[in-house]
């Protein structure tokens, strides 16, 4: 959990350094927080996913 949250201010503070250097206006900021949070939503899911698929290989494995 504290690894997610890390990551929520991690978004949110490199989208706003990125919107400080470039001059850029809020439509890019949130463009660029969406971006970074389909992200982390993405790379969750592919972990859970692995997480859920070893463990039903192992209960298949043990039903044999």
């Amino acid at each position: 959990m504290k690894q997610l949250l890390f990551l929520f201010f991690f978004v949110i503070s490199f989208g706003l350094q990125v919107a400080y250097a470039a001059a850029i206006g809020m439509p890019e900021i949130i463009l660029i927080l969406v971006i970074g949070f389909l992200t982390i939503v993405i790379m969750v899911g592919i972990v859970l996913l692995c997480i859920h698929l070893i463990k039903k290989a192992k209960a298949t494995r043990n039903e044999e």
